[in-house]
């Protein structure tokens, strides 16, 4: 009980970490007026998705703990010894985790807006129709638990370092708050053409049926569902 009470504060504190510190760069670093934030700060939209937020930490230390678990008992491949596979290999893995997850989280994505699924489990992440950071963890309970399924799947299935693992685990909340936050930092088209922003996946907040990527815009070209507003405001 006490390694999940630990795990939520972690996780909830992380969040709010960097989902303020991301939002004090934009503001007072690179001297960006982020007009939503004001706005949305006299309404209720922030306080819910950081209480959305808080249970979704909740969910994802429950189950990072069973994962834990799972690693104390020798069911995973995660390993410590950097020398226990190829270097080459230890250097790739990374990419490796997040091609599979773009993947399953595309299929996945697409999945819930299923209008029975959507009104029961996204629609909570949707209720955001102008993201901030803050939404970047707000998740119904079974969409956190759709999220974070892919972990097990994949450290039970494929050797990854654990250092590999925390870098990852970086990464992705980063990435999330990037790209809620409504500030495009992926304005040349050599990144935005691959990599998802700000502006991808506010389109997606506004149109519903189009950017359903995650980290690369892959998916969304190769299925024809990119929006093709984005265009506009790639031009």
């Amino acid at each position: 009980m006490l390694i999940i009470v630990l795990l939520s504060v972690i996780i909830f504190t992380r969040y709010l970490l960097v989902a303020w510190g991301y939002q004090w760069i934009l503001q007072h670093w690179l001297k960006l007026k982020i007009s939503r934030i004001a706005d949305l700060a006299r309404c209720s939209q922030i306080k819910k998705e950081i209480g959305w937020s808080l249970i979704s930490s909740i969910v994802f230390a429950l189950m990072s703990a069973f994962v834990y678990q799972a690693y104390l008992l020798g069911h995973t491949k995660v390993y410590l010894d950097v020398l226990e596979q190829p270097l080459w290999y230890f250097i790739v893995s990374p990419f490796l985790f997040l091609v599979s997850y773009e993947t399953y989280y595309y299929w996945m994505h697409r999945v819930m807006h299923i209008p029975f699924i959507f009104k029961r489990v996204l629609k909570v992440h949707h209720a955001s129709i102008q993201p901030t950071v803050f939404t970047s963890f707000s998740f119904h309970p079974w969409e956190a638990v759709l999220q974070f399924l892919f972990f097990p799947l994949f450290l039970c299935l494929v050797p990854f370092h654990v250092a590999m693992l925390l870098m990852v685990l970086v990464f992705l909340t980063l990435s999330a708050v990037i790209n809620h936050s409504g500030v495009e930092i992926f304005n040349r088209m050599a990144l935005t053409n691959h990599l998802i922003g700000a502006t991808h996946h506010d389109l997606h907040h506004k149109e519903f049926t189009h950017n359903f990527g995650l980290y690369f815009t892959w998916w969304d070209k190769w299925m024809k569902t990119e929006s093709k507003t984005l265009a506009k405001h790639s031009g």
